[in-house]
């Protein structure tokens, strides 16, 4: 009978160990395998910045839009949202009911709230929007911190080549209005209207500067008024559109310094408020068409 060398026997032990060793990283690769095709978890987005929704929904099904503020004054959010009213003044307890993951802001109105949410356990991205290279720089942004969806990524490299085709399309003269109940601003190159006709070749009749109420929004003197001749007059109506075209309306028909707006060649015209009260994002081509149109068309009957 033959009987193991004694010699033998840690050798036979170290193989052993060896064997279960590899069997156990074996293991752990295949758990670390596992975990890495496990579904990755959705981000949750709140925008104060409306037009991000549609960004976020260009991006696909890893990303999902939980809390938002209103496009148009008096127009709800959509179903399923929390509402942070208005993009100015967002309401930060509903934010904290959102529990979003990512915060998208606009820098120069909310850099002020950064600290107030990140407090809340939140990343903040503050974009700018105030031009249009702002605005298509802010879309790559927003996609990177979204992963780079390609659907995304498509759409702002669509966005990119047609805006890039309209540049100096038009010519003429604009006064870019921006009217609230009572009174009117004038809409600067610091606003992203008035940066976006300059883009399409639209010269600005007025280019006041002075104190804003909002950024780019300048109270526009009478003199400075009596002095502008445009070609065509552009109207953003913060509240109902009736109410302050009807001012606008009062102010011209009189012999004072706006009566001159009355006279552009190509009209007064008030802008669709679901395009054109923010900044619209994805959709800025769809407005920079609507001004060439515009300035194409003649004065509106």
């Amino acid at each position: 009978m033959l009987r193991p060398s004694p010699f033998l026997t840690p050798i036979v032990l170290a193989m052993l160990l060896v064997e279960v060793l590899l069997a156990s990283s074996a293991r752990s690769v295949e758990t670390q395998a596992g975990a890495g095709s496990a579904k990755p978890k959705t981000l949750r987005v709140a925008a104060l910045l409306p037009w991000v929704a549609d960004a976020v929904e260009a991006a696909g099904a890893d990303v999902r839009l939980v809390a938002g503020v209103r496009r148009e004054l008096h127009q709800p959010l959509p179903e399923g949202l929390i509402d942070l009213g208005n993009p100015h003044s967002p309401s930060l307890e509903h934010l904290a009911e959102s529990a979003p993951d990512l915060v998208v802001a606009d820098r120069a109105i909310h850099a002020r709230l950064a600290p107030a949410i990140e407090k809340l356990g939140a990343r903040v991205l503050l974009l700018g929007t105030d031009s249009v290279a702002e605005t298509l720089a802010s879309l790559s942004a927003l996609s990177n911190a979204l992963g780079q969806p390609k659907a995304l990524e498509a759409r702002i490299a669509d966005v990119r080549a047609r805006i890039g085709e309209l540049a100096g399309h038009s010519d003429g003269s604009v006064v870019a209005l921006f009217g609230a109940p009572g009174s009117f601003f004038v809409m600067t190159e610091r606003a992203w209207l008035g940066d976006l006709a300059r883009h399409l070749g639209l010269e600005l009749a007025i280019e006041q500067t002075g104190e804003e109420r909002f950024p780019g929004l300048v109270a526009v003197s009478d003199e400075a008024m009596a002095m502008a001749h445009p070609d065509l007059v552009l109207l953003v109506a913060h509240g109902d559109p009736r109410r302050i075209q009807a001012d606008l309306e009062r102010r011209t028909a009189t012999d004072g310094a706006w009566s001159g707006l009355a006279d552009a060649r190509l009209g007064i015209h008030v802008l669709d408020p679901g395009l054109f009260s923010a900044n619209p994002g994805l959709e800025i081509v769809r407005a920079a068409e609507a001004l060439v149109a515009l300035a194409s068309a003649g004065p509106k009957s």
